[in-house]
C-alpha cells in the first residue's frame, strides 16, 4: 500500500502560506482615516492639523497628529498636548482627576470604603456649557465619568461596584456605591427629579440627564458626537462565487484504483448577514452565510488508472452555512480592507455522487472545514479571496479517505444596511 503524492494539492497549501503573508500585511497597513482637528500646547497655542484615532474609539490616549501638508506623524503626548479635537465631534482635554482605586472583590463589608488618587489623564467631552460639563475617561475596559459646574474643579461622579467574596472566588452579595445620584440631585437639580433612583451610570442615560437639566434651565448645551451611543449595523449581501476545486483520493485498498480527479471550475451564489459590533470604528464583526456550490469532474490524472477505463466520475453539489467573524482595516469611510475566519458545515444534496466504474457508485459523508478570508470592501461591494482547508467527503468509504480542496474568489454586494 502506499500513498499518492498530491503535487496540485501542494499548490494550495502554498497559496494558503501566500494569504497567511497578505492577511498580515492588511492588519499593519490598514488604518483610520486622518480627520481635520487641532491641538492646543502647553503655551495655550492652537494648531489646526489632522488627527487620527489609532486605538479603541472609547479612549482619548491613542490619537495621532500630523500637520497639514506634512508626512511627519506625532503621537499626542500627556505631557505635550493640553487640548485636541475635530470641531463638533470630538473634545479631550488634559486633566487632574481622582480615581477611584479600592478594589472591586472584597472579603468584607468594611472594603467598601473608597481610595483615590490622583493623576493627569486625558478626559473626553460629551455635553459641554456654562451650566455644566459632562466628561468621560476609559481606561483597561472600564468607562467611568466626570462632572464641572460653576464653582467646582472637575470631579468624579462616584460609582462602584462591589463583589463581596467570603470565600474566595465565590460571590455571596453585591454593594453598590451610586453616589453618583445624590451629586447630580444636589448640584444639578432643575424641576421635578423624583425619578432620579433610576438613573443609570452609562454614557447615554447621563448624557440625556445633561441635556434635559439644560433644557429645564433654558439653555443649549453642545453636545459633540463623542457622545452618542452607537448602536450595532446589520447587513444582508448577495453574491457570486468562481470557485476552482480539486478532488484526490490519497489512501486505497489493493483492490481499487488510485484516483485524482481534475481541477475545475465552478460558480456558486451565496447570501450573508453580517452584524457590525458598535464598538472601535465597526471594526469588527459576526457573519452567517448559506453558499451553494459545486463540483464535478469525469477526468483524472492517476498514473494507476487505465485511461480508457470509463465510469469514473465525482459529482458533488453542497449548500454550505459559514459562520465565523470578520475584522475590518479603515483606510476611510468608503474604502476597507478586511480579513475573515469561519466554521462551515454544509449539507450535501442527494443527487452529488461518486463512481470508480459504470458499477461501483456511492454517495458522499458529511465534514466540516474551516474557511479564511482576505478582501476589500468600497461602500456596497465586497471582493474577496478565500481559502478552505481540505475536507474528507470520502469518509463513509472504507479505505477511500480523500482530499477536496478550493480556493473562492468572492463578488458580494450589499442589499441594505443599518444605523452606520
Amino acid at each position: 500500500m502506499c500513498r499518492i503524492i498530491n503535487y496540485k494539492n501542494m499548490k494550495f497549501r502554498h497559496i494558503f502560506f501566500v494569504f497567511i503573508f497578505l492577511a498580515a500585511g492588511l492588519t499593519v497597513f490598514g488604518q483610520v482615516e486622518f480627520k481635520e482637528g487641532y491641538i492646543v500646547n502647553n503655551r495655550q497655542e492652537r494648531t489646526d492639523c489632522l488627527i487620527r484615532n489609532t486605538g479603541q474609539e472609547e479612549s482619548a490616549s491613542k490619537y495621532q497628529y500630523r500637520l497639514k501638508n506634512e508626512k511627519e506623524i506625532t503621537d499626542i503626548e500627556l505631557s505635550k498636548i493640553e487640548e485636541f479635537g475635530i470641531d463638533g465631534e470630538l473634545k479631550c482635554i488634559r486633566a487632574l482627576i481622582a480615581i477611584d482605586v479600592s478594589p472591586s472583590r472584597i472579603s468584607s463589608v468594611k472594603d467598601t470604603i473608597s481610595r483615590w488618587e490622583e493623576g493627569h489623564a486625558y478626559l473626553k467631552v460629551l455635553v459641554e456649557g456654562e451650566l455644566a460639563t459632562l466628561y468621560s475617561y476609559f481606561d483597561q475596559g472600564i468607562e467611568s465619568f466626570f462632572y464641572r459646574y460653576p464653582g467646582s474643579e472637575i470631579e468624579p461622579l462616584i460609582f462602584k461596584k462591589f463583589s463581596l467574596e467570603v470565600t474566595p472566588n465565590v460571590v455571596s452579595q453585591y454593594f453598590y456605591n451610586s453616589a453618583y445620584v445624590e451629586q447630580l440631585a444636589q448640584n444639578l437639580a432643575c424641576g421635578d427629579h423624583a425619578g432620579n433612583r433610576n438613573l443609570q451610570y452609562t454614557k447615554k442615560s447621563l448624557v440625556d440627564y445633561f441635556t434635559a437639566y439644560y433644557q429645564c434651565r433654558n439653555a443649549e448645551p453642545l453636545v459633540l458626537k463623542s457622545s452618542q451611543v452607537k448602536k450595532g449595523s446589520l447587513r444582508f449581501k448577495l453574491g457570486v462565487n468562481q470557485n476552482i476545486m480539486q478532488h484526490s483520493i490519497e489512501e486505497f485498498s489493493d483492490a481499487l484504483p488510485n484516483v485524482v480527479f481534475s481541477k475545475e471550475r465552478s460558480s456558486g451564489y451565496s447570501a450573508e448577514v453580517e452584524y457590525l459590533l458598535p464598538f472601535n470604528l465597526y471594526k469588527w464583526g459576526f457573519f452567517a452565510e448559506a453558499n451553494y456550490y459545486s463540483y464535478f469532474s469525469d477526468k483524472n490524472t492517476s498514473a494507476s488508472l487505465p485511461s480508457e477505463q470509463t465510469g469514473t466520475v465525482v459529482d458533488y453539489k453542497t449548500i454550505e452555512f459559514p459562520f465565523g467573524i470578520t475584522h475590518y482595516m479603515n483606510l476611510n469611510r468608503n474604502n476597507r480592507l478586511f480579513v475573515r475566519a469561519a466554521f462551515a458545515p454544509h449539507l450535501i444534496l442527494k443527487e452529488s455522487y461518486i463512481a470508480f466504474s459504470d458499477t461501483y457508485r456511492s454517495g458522499f459523508s458529511t465534514a466540516s472545514r474551516a474557511l479564511f478570508g482576505a478582501g476589500y470592501n468600497y461602500k456596497r461591494v465586497s471582493v474577496e479571496f478565500r481559502y478552505y482547508t481540505p475536507q474528507n467527503i470520502t469518509m463513509n468509504l472504507y479505505k477511500r479517505s480523500s482530499d477536496l480542496t478550493q480556493i473562492s474568489f468572492r463578488l458580494s454586494y450589499n442589499l441594505f444596511e443599518t444605523n452606520r
